[in-house]
């Protein structure tokens, strides 16, 4: 393979699925497609070569994932973790066998009903994560590879903003005399650049810097992301919508992939507040979240809107975690009925409740400081303390996973 050029191969008995990705190929200069018409779990020796002569490997998984977890694993050994690999899956596959896929070593997994922009976009990002090519300005050195958080909402006024902002707070962890220490750096990141609240949440004026984004169409480096954000707590930094109404579709998936990458290098945490619209740079939002909090409220209209947006962001990235937050509503001893439906309904359990403590709520948002300034010992403000400590823990955990990997390393 010359420098210049770019091959993929595609492993799938289904035609369709190769007409698809040779469609969106040719649109991609110095690209070439190869076919092969078999599973992966049926070739053997024959992928192994297949990832060392190609870019991408593409195969259409479900039809023995532990097999094809199994060779997926194989090829990475083989290529010394170089091969990129991008599966393709029934959207009725169980999140199990999704995931075994992922933890195998799989770059990315689309629905087999991906429209072409949605394969486009996600050929381009295997094909750019060939080692060793970080974003501008990013040092892989002491990389923080802070954890995505994303907060979406069902509905206007479920508290979203009051979730997102407090939460950043929280997994400051400010220790100290007068709480000027903080164990973590998090980041909190407005992208309702319509109606982002967050700023007037801490007291904070409109920030700039996201309008000129979109209007000016560049692609951020580190530089951008460090200077445009402000500190608004000791560890809390944040980048506030602006005043100017921009159009949603102004913003660009390359950018906002970009702005994301760059404050994970920077960051601990990086907290998201997304809008209740659907844009096409929602996409690398959600491929980079380790979680996504859906805050809603257990009424039927909320339910159905939180079941359509989940919907949306499953399709958008199918391996994303998504938690249940119940709004205003406290923990019931016994589970009600419209709750255990509501619950059904979403495919998932209701996690994390908030209750409704609107004195607390607004204490903190009159004077422009978080919870833990005005009303540290509410219930509100416990809640969402148990919230981040579980983050905490996650966090942790993966980086003490990964801690043997790098000692072996070196």
């Amino acid at each position: 393979m010359q420098a210049d050029t770019q091959s993929i191969v595609v492993i799938s008995k289904d035609p369709a699925v190769c007409a698809l990705v040779a469609s969106v190929a040719q649109f991609q200069p110095g690209t070439g497609v190869q076919k092969c018409a078999s599973a992966l779990s049926e070739i053997n020796g024959t992928a192994l070569q297949l990832a060392m002569d190609n870019d991408l490997i593409i195969f259409r998984a479900g039809a023995d994932p532990a097999a094809e977890a199994a060779a997926v694993k194989e090829m990475l050994r083989h290529t010394s973790g170089g091969a990129r690999i991008l599966a393709l899956a029934d959207t009725s596959m169980p999140f199990a066998d999704l995931r075994l896929l992922t933890e195998a070593g799989v770059q990315d997994v689309l629905p087999e009903t991906a429209s072409a922009d949605e394969m486009s976009a996600a050929i381009r990002k295997c094909l750019k994560a060939e080692e060793p090519q970080p974003l501008a300005g990013v040092s892989t050195r002491g990389s923080r590879e802070g954890m995505v958080v994303a907060v979406s909402q069902s509905c206007g006024g479920a508290g979203a903003t009051t979730l997102a902002v407090n939460l950043a707070d929280c997994l400051t962890r400010r220790r100290g005399l007068r709480r000027q220490e903080a164990e973590f750096r998090v980041a909190l990141l407005d992208l309702d650049l319509q109606f982002g609240s967050v700023g007037s949440f801490l007291d904070l004026p409109p920030n700039r810097c996201l309008y000129e984004l979109a209007s000016e169409g560049f692609v951020p480096d580190n530089v951008f992301a460090e200077q445009s954000m402000s500190e608004a707590a000791p560890g809390l930094w944040v980048l506030a919508a602006p005043a100017e109404i921009a159009p949603l579709h102004a913003l660009k998936p390359e950018q906002v992939q970009a702005l994301i990458a760059h404050l994970r290098q920077q960051f601990d945490f990086v907290v998201i507040g997304l809008p209740r619209a659907l844009a096409e740079w929602l996409t690398p939002v959600l491929e980079a979240s380790e979680r996504l909090l859906m805050v809603t409220g257990s009424s039927v209209p909320a339910i159905s809107q939180a079941r359509r947006l989940l919907d949306f962001y499953a399709e958008a990235s199918m391996s994303l975690q998504t938690d249940i937050v119940i709004s205003r509503e406290r923990k019931p001893l016994i589970t009600a009925s419209h709750h255990k439906e509501a619950s059904k309904l979403l495919q998932k359990p209701f996690k994390y409740w908030l209750p409704d403590d609107p004195s607390a709520a607004s204490a903190a948002a009159d004077r422009g400081v978080p919870l833990s300034a005005a009303a540290g010992r509410s219930r509100l403000a416990k809640a969402i303390r148990r919230l981040s400590r579980d983050l905490i823990e996650t966090r942790k955990a993966r980086a003490g996973a990964a801690q043997p990997q790098q000692g072996k390393a070196i």
